[in-house]
């Protein structure tokens, strides 16, 4: 049946052409589509991102009228600040830490350093925290624990790194290695799976040390998490403080959410991806009616063919299944041309290889649908009828 099939496709090469070449079109884009939209949900779900739900970021800005404060002013009266909050039931935690909040800049505009340790220089991120950031970010370690806010008792500082750094160094045993960077000793206590600065992009060697010692408490970010369905008491609380706090100064606290932040860094990439998948969808659909179409033609052209295999034996069901087989041969030949392309494009990892295997499954579920109704009613044909029409 499979020789006849092919005989059919050669004898009418122009008729099956158009389908062929549709349907490896439609494939390729598919594919296309999918590894896109893979690759992003892939980096999207890559270790190290930060909990932020119920966190805001608070910190001062000048306004025009008022005291001017100094920089050692200003800096006392946040720690207050944040002292008062942390004694307030709507609040979980209050840290103070530096380049540390996730979606406030991109990865490159964050403070670089090269760690040497054994022989081997990393690049690395260099992040100040205090000991309630986990608290903030509801952090949970790969091992050991968090930066205990002291120095320890052999004078080395804490430090946690992520485990893209351990990974790089080659190191299987990684809490409480010793390591030095700037001068400063420092004794590992923790690792994290990792820290993005980003929503779609995997992180990268990073180093968190004390705030106080990371080297960048002169831009110091103040973060705090708020228990669920207090935003608006806390927001209350924190306008009450401030205006007793910075009373007759030229300062006042400005406050966003870094939920909001993290929705609006992934807008463009989920406007890329829409870009994608929408004319991808209504090709597909398309498509699907334009080759129903096709073969509900080809099919009425050939009822006296039908017909005459019904009269010298041919079952219905076996005509049927004749009739979803040519669809089916059809788009294996036009899977076939997609897979060469494959190849020579995508590399054959996990995401290209579960995009490649979803687009083969739709195409062959679109090719049985769009073959099935013609089908049906050709093997439903009368003969006698059929032979009669001219």
């Amino acid at each position: 049946m499979i020789r006849h099939i092919f005989t059919l496709f050669w004898n009418q090469k122009k008729k099956y052409g158009g389908m062929f070449i549709e349907q490896a079109v439609v494939f390729v884009v598919l594919v296309f589509c999918f590894v896109n939209t893979g690759e992003t949900l892939a980096r999207y779900y890559t270790p190290g991102m930060l909990n932020t739900e119920n966190t805001l970021q608070f910190g001062p800005e000048l306004k025009l009228e008022g005291r001017s404060l100094s920089s050692e002013e200003t800096e006392n009266m946040m720690r207050h600040l944040c002292e008062t909050l942390r004694t307030h039931l709507s609040v979980v935690a209050v840290s103070e830490c530096a380049f540390f909040v996730p979606y406030v800049r991109s990865e490159n505009m964050n403070p670089k350093d090269s760690l040497k340790c054994e022989g081997k220089s990393v690049q690395i991120y260099v992040k100040g925290a205090d000991e309630f950031t986990a608290s903030v970010f509801d952090i949970k370690l790969e091992e050991g624990r968090w930066l205990p806010g002291k120095i320890l008792a052999d004078g080395t500082y804490p430090a946690i790194v992520t485990r893209q750094l351990a990974d790089r160094f080659g190191w299987h045993e990684v809490v409480g290695r010793n390591i030095s960077l700037n001068g400063k000793a420092c004794t590992i206590v923790g690792v994290m799976a990792g820290l993005k600065q980003e929503v779609y992009k995997e992180s990268c060697p990073t180093l968190i040390l004390p705030y106080e010692v990371c080297g960048y408490s002169d831009w110091p970010e103040f973060i705090v998490r708020v228990r669920d369905g207090e935003l608006k008491t806390f927001s209350n609380l924190l306008d009450r403080e401030c205006s007793r706090l910075f009373a007759g100064t030229n300062q006042e606290i400005g406050i966003y959410s870094v939920e909001g932040l993290k929705i609006t860094t992934m807008l463009s990439n989920i406007v890329s991806v829409g870009t994608i998948v929408i004319p991808t969808s209504f090709l597909l659909i398309f498509t699907f009616i334009g080759t129903f179409g096709l073969f509900w033609l080809y099919s009425t052209k050939r009822r006296k063919e039908f017909a005459l295999r019904l009269v010298v034996g041919s079952t219905v069901g076996g005509l049927h299944r004749f009739v979803i087989l040519e669809s089916f041969v059809l788009t294996v030949l036009a899977l076939l041309l997609g897979l060469g392309l494959f190849v020579f494009v995508y590399p054959l990892q996990f995401v290209p290889m579960l995009a490649l295997g979803s687009a083969v499954v739709i195409m062959i579920i679109f090719s049985m649908f769009s073959a099935w109704w013609p089908a049906y009613r050709v093997s439903r044909v009368n003969p006698v009828e059929a032979m009669r029409e001219e």
